[in-house]
């Protein structure tokens, strides 16, 4: 039992490693700006903002 519990330990170790390293470069990236629609009754404006994780390139 105390061998499965240490083997667990180590996984989630491990798994945690991985999951920092692929995440340190990540950056946020926030977008804000309005889309026009048009339809029957004339043009509407539909507002947006949006947060994301973005991990390559240039931003």
């Amino acid at each position: 039992m105390k061998k499965r519990i240490k083997i667990i330990i180590v996984l989630v170790i491990l798994a945690a490693g991985f999951t920092f390293s692929a995440c340190s470069n990540m950056r946020w990236g926030a977008n804000a700006g309005v889309d026009v629609r048009f339809g029957p009754h004339g043009p509407k404006l539909d507002p947006h903002v949006s947060l994301d994780l973005y991990s390559g390139g240039r931003m």
